[in-house]
């Protein structure tokens, strides 16, 4: 298990938990109208706290292409998902309250329950570049899933809205991922040639959709409803996609399936504690009147 993929994947963790926190509480004050629009970038630009929100996110990309260029998918995405465990407590810290045994046993799970899993699964690296047939037969009925989800998210109201809108934001961080690692290797050899391939030009568009993704799901409800969606999304997708495409190899044998699948459900069952936190969701009631919106999103 490469040190610096570790180091560099738990460092991306906390850069993208402190921006989300930064990024839902500016997103909050936007209206209904202006999600799902590159519109609402726009409007977002003008408040520096959601400015600095995205420079520590790039920071965090940063640190997460890093990380996937040293080492393999399925050991970086599931350590990038526990964003979640870092972001409950600064929001919690910033708003002056304290984090409950709920809270505390959630995180606990969540960090438990990825360590074993990665322990136990010890991932390695496969190949460096998929054909295109085989980028083809991937992104494709993934990227037709995540427009099926946005769909079905823009017709909804409250708490489905943001949690779709979060899992649609999953889909995209998942398939950035996987494209971040395939330019991060080209990068590496050639950059004349990384500029020549689409991977890179398919990564900036993606990047520019799910970040109005994950700031829709974000104006749309608090946080829990919606970053429990991407934390759990994201690293599925991606681990499975990354074994599909890189033909990543784990240790999926008899005793160690077994334990690699208790150690999920124990990340699951932490992401749950926390997502339907009562502390966490008083939190977002009061940023809502705060922001003179508290009807609407007290009923969320």
């Amino acid at each position: 298990m490469p040190a610096t993929s570790v180091l560099f994947a738990l460092g991306a963790a906390m850069s993208f938990a402190l921006a989300a926190v930064l990024q839902q509480e500016s997103a909050q004050r936007a209206t209904r109208s202006e999600s799902l629009h590159f519109h609402l970038l726009l409007v977002l630009l003008r408040q520096p706290r959601w400015v600095a929100g995205i420079v520590i996110l790039v920071w965090g990309f940063g640190l997460q292409a890093l990380a996937l260029a040293n080492g393999p998918i399925a050991l970086v995405q599931p350590i990038v998902a526990t964003e979640l465990v870092f972001a409950i407590p600064l929001a919690i810290w910033r708003r002056h309250r304290r984090a409950q045994i709920r809270e505390w046993a959630g995180i606990f799970l969540v960090l438990a329950g990825v360590s074993v899993f990665l322990v136990m699964a010890s991932p390695e690296n496969g190949i460096s570049q998929p054909s295109l047939l085989e980028w083809l037969l991937v992104l494709v009925p993934v990227a037709s899933v995540l427009c099926l989800v946005v769909i079905v998210a823009a017709a909804k109201h409250g708490p489905s809205r943001a949690t779709l809108l979060g899992a649609a934001a999953g889909l995209s961080f998942a398939l950035l991922a996987i494209l971040t690692k395939s330019v991060a290797h080209q990068l590496a050899h050639s950059v004349g040639k990384a500029f020549a391939s689409w991977q890179i030009y398919t990564l900036i568009a993606l990047g520019i959709s799910a970040l109005v993704l994950s700031q829709s799901a974000y104006q749309a409800g608090p946080l829990p409803l919606s970053m429990p969606s991407i934390a759990l999304v994201e690293p599925v997708v991606a681990v499975v996609v990354g074994d599909t495409l890189f033909h990543e190899q784990a240790n999926l044998a008899g005793g160690a399936l077994a334990l690699e699948a208790l150690a999920a459900l124990a990340a699951l069952a932490g992401l749950l504690l926390l997502a339907t936190s009562p502390t966490v969701l008083s939190i977002y009631e009061q940023a809502a009147v705060e922001a003179g919106d508290g009807p609407r999103q007290r009923h969320l």
